[in-house]
């Protein structure tokens, strides 16, 4: 059927038929596809952990940004976990969060710690995400738009263990309220590899941007218990 459909495509149509893919390779890359695709080109909302937005590239910014610590003239201070914004006032939200944990401080050649901002416990991070998520659910509109970028980990090398942190991210939007719309990869070309003598499982050199939507609580048990059936029945 697809060699079919390529076949009675022009050159120009083809270039414009389902041109938006799953991998990409920068954010803004990805960004601007889930612009397109969900919020027909009107640019996202809001972005409560903005930091200095280089994920945006030279694309354009959300209107409103926010951070704990902010690093830009046009960005407020404040906590992800509680914005300063009424019920059911947004329509897209980007949110870029920590990602890394360590019960220790950054040392040696540990340089994602040294870089990146990060919580002491795995169990830390799943908290601040699942607050943030509430507060999320409770400023977007109906059908609004929630752009969450995650990255699961594994704190170095041998028997240490592997966090799928995606898997859980969508476990608790869907426990929030929200359905999962679709799923991005991000795969960067410049990557930071730390040293190890034994290595316990792959080098995560990915990102998952997750796309959800807020909907009613009805129609995600329905959507929940519709999944839960479509992976039983494949087990």
């Amino acid at each position: 059927m697809e060699k079919q459909i390529q076949q009675t495509l022009t050159e120009k149509e083809q270039e414009s038929f389902m041109r938006y893919m799953s991998v990409y390779e920068t954010d803004k890359e990805i960004l601007n596809a889930f612009n397109q695709i969900y919020l027909e080109g009107l640019g996202f909302g809001l972005d409560p952990t903005y930091s200095k937005g280089n994920i945006y590239g030279d694309c354009e910014k959300p209107r409103l940004k926010f951070d704990l610590e902010p690093e830009t003239e046009d960005t407020k201070q404040a906590d992800c976990r509680k914005l300063p914004l009424e019920d059911n006032s947004q329509i897209s939200i980007v949110f870029d969060p920590p990602f890394l944990f360590r019960d220790r401080k950054a040392i040696n050649n540990d340089k994602m710690c040294g870089r990146f901002a990060y919580f002491q416990t795995f169990e830390d991070l799943i908290k601040m995400y699942k607050d943030s998520l509430k507060e999320f659910y409770r400023i977007l509109q109906n059908y609004g738009i929630l752009i969450f970028k995650c990255q699961d980990m594994t704190d170095g090398s041998g028997s240490r263990p592997f966090f799928d942190t995606h898997c859980e991210v969508i476990k608790m939007a869907r426990e929030q309220g929200f359905s999962l719309r679709d799923i991005g990869i991000l795969v960067k070309k410049n990557k930071i590899i730390r040293k190890a003598k034994v290595q316990g499982c792959l080098r995560k050199v990915h990102s998952y941007y997750l796309v959800f939507r807020k909907e009613k609580n009805k129609e995600v048990k329905q959507e929940a218990m519709q999944s839960e059936a479509r992976h039983s029945s494949q087990a």
